[in-house]
């Protein structure tokens, strides 16, 4: 059975802000994308028609709206756009040469 999708509900100030990012002229790829993927879900749209749309995986639509949805507790004005549109932290491998060498 397929699993359903997680309802993103948008407030009239997360909408504007998302659709003024997927506009600006310096925003990142990535940033839109993701933006319009949670624009899209906003709609009402299912995760396999918005992947379909944006030629993207159903996993990353998916992703994206359920991390949409999980940072929903947090204002705007604390956690902007951009943040929550984010990549998460990944830590890395150590360094092997220090800052100094």
């Amino acid at each position: 059975m397929p699993k359903r999708a997680t309802l993103v509900v948008l407030s009239e100030e997360e909408q504007t802000a998302l659709v003024q990012l997927t506009k600006r002229h310096k925003s990142g790829q990535q940033l839109v994308l993701r933006a319009q993927i949670v624009l899209a879900a906003g709609e009402g749209q299912s995760n396999v028609k918005i992947a379909q749309e944006l030629s993207v995986s159903v996993e990353t639509v998916r992703l994206w709206r359920n991390r949409w949805v999980a940072g929903r507790g947090i204002a705007l004005k604390e956690r902007g756009v951009e943040e929550r549109l984010a990549d998460a932290f990944r830590p890395g491998a150590p360094a092997r040469i220090s800052a100094e060498q």
